[in-house]
């Protein structure tokens, strides 16, 4: 199915990741759909820009993961996505107007969100003071922007909820003071962060990079 993508990268088959700048009316998505009773009664519920971001995303991983169709992608207790007698494990984010997929046999998880100037109005729900207090004045924009994706993905790849992006969620801060350009669309920004809670600790490598207005981020574990 050719499908307009603004951005791929490939590992291999069993690792890929993509984004998709939907400008397509929704009869464009319905039309590829071959969905199932119980998926058609969940998009009839759905409203607004919602509708679209849930075909998009659905078509976009089949696309990558070469599934026959959507219904094998399905969520576990917790909401979290996953492809039905699969061990690619799958991760989803939106925003305005784009849709961004990523496939992995590794623990993952991805965000993509637009570049806003007022992001230091929520800076307090996902950073603690030392992280908030650490960041250079002339880096602060695009470093929340990039601890918010990054905490955001994490907690993705996670998937268990119940995560404190304060508490549980640490980034590796070196990288952000060293780096003069945080966020540029030819070289990713490369750097670490991890997942601890109680006696669960996993490692993972993020990736940055901006794409139009949006920055996206990714982890691997």
């Amino acid at each position: 199915m050719p499908m307009p993508l603004l951005y791929q990268k490939t590992w291999d088959t069993k690792e890929q990741l993509a984004v998709w700048k939907t400008t397509e009316d929704e009869a464009y998505f319905i039309q590829r759909m071959n969905w199932t009773s119980s998926e058609k009664t969940h998009f009839d519920s759905l409203t607004g820009k919602r509708r679209i971001e849930w075909l998009s995303s659905r078509l976009l991983i089949c696309k990558l993961s070469q599934i026959p169709n959507t219904s094998f992608i399905l969520k576990d207790s917790f909401g979290k996505p996953f492809i039905k007698d699969s061990q690619v494990n799958i991760s989803i984010s939106h925003t305005s107007g784009y849709v961004a997929a990523y496939i992995s046999q590794f623990t993952i998880g991805i965000d993509i969100q637009k570049i806003v100037n007022k992001i230091h109005r929520i800076a307090h729900k996902y950073l603690n003071f030392e992280e908030l207090h650490m960041i250079p004045e002339q880096k602060l924009r695009d470093a929340l922007h990039i601890y918010w994706g990054a905490k955001e993905s994490l907690y993705k790849a996670y998937g268990r909820r119940q995560l404190n992006y304060r508490e549980h969620i640490r980034i590796d801060i070196s990288p952000i003071l060293e780096c003069t350009e945080l966020i540029s669309d030819i070289y990713p920004f490369q750097f670490t962060g991890y997942v601890s809670k109680g006696s669960f600790f996993q490692e993972f490598d993020i990736s940055a990079v901006s794409i139009d207005d949006c920055i996206l981020i990714h982890g691997r574990g």
